[in-house]
């Protein structure tokens, strides 16, 4: 399995970086848009739409009400939003299995929860590389430390559960991990990206890495509710080793908001 998923990303990751710095702001929507059908089409699997119409009505609802919201006045109040519901789903998964029948019952609700997961992800990343493809990049990066350093570090010294009702696999010295790899890229990106750095650009770019390399847990252990909830143990099987393309971006949904507005704020 190891070795699928390093073979996968060895793929994934090159044309991923190789999209984000050359793709036009144009051509990187329509990247995105086919990241949101793929995605909200699997996510349909989660909350038991099995019609191909009805998946297909769904991921069309996604694309319009991003584009919709991506073109009005100010997206910030659709930013706001998403990390306020962030914070709901924080506690559907501290509290998991109590809390979860509306996951389970209710359509309504498992709809617009796709709304939150995918529409503020694809909207904050459109205005990311709008402002600079290397936000975008550095976003990617600050996740993918933080899912191999909780990864080796689980592996090496995890003793203490997470959130074992949820994700059995995940541990306490994981997920610090996870922070400390993501604090490193912070730091090399702040000497990088600023010519002479201070001691307030450490400290902003290190505050940085610790929200996203936190909210990103958020966003995989959220996703994992789902595949409980509906009883299967990845969202899709396009990328081996690794599931879907939503078992991919589920960090991204909750990170790529809070990231926008932190650099919004602070950058």
């Amino acid at each position: 399995m190891l070795l699928k998923r390093i073979l996968t990303a060895s793929i994934v990751a090159p044309i991923t970086v190789f999209g984000i710095l050359v793709l036009t702001q144009a051509s990187f929507a329509l990247a995105v848009a086919l990241i949101l059908v793929i995605s909200s089409w699997e996510y349909c699997n989660l909350i038991q739409i099995k019609q191909l119409a009805g998946k297909a009505l769904y991921a069309l609802l996604i694309l319009l009400v991003t584009y919709f919201l991506s073109n009005a006045p100010s997206n910030l109040t659709i930013l706001y939003a998403a990390a306020i519901w962030w914070i709901i789903a924080l506690i559907w998964v501290s509290v998991y299995p109590k809390g979860s029948h509306l996951l389970r019952k209710n359509l309504f609700v498992k709809l617009v929860n796709g709304l939150f997961i995918f529409v503020p992800m694809a909207i904050a990343l459109m205005a990311l590389h709008l402002l600079d493809p290397i936000l975008v990049l550095f976003l990617l990066i600050l996740i993918w430390a933080a899912d191999i350093g909780a990864y080796f570090a689980g592996k090496l010294f995890g003793k203490t559960k997470l959130c074992p009702r949820v994700s059995p696999g995940k541990t306490l010295e994981g997920l610090l991990g996870g922070a400390a790899l993501a604090q490193v890229i912070a730091i090399s990106y702040a000497y990088v990206s600023t010519q002479t750095p201070l001691l307030s650009d450490f400290l902003i770019f290190s505050f940085i890495a610790l929200v996203v390399s936190l909210v990103s847990v958020l966003g995989d252990l959220f996703e994992s509710v789902l595949k409980r909830i509906a009883e299967v143990k990845d969202s899709g099987n396009m990328l081996p080793g690794h599931g879907g393309i939503l078992d991919r971006i589920d960090s991204l949904t909750s990170s790529a908001p809070i990231f926008f507005l932190l650099t919004f704020f602070l950058l």
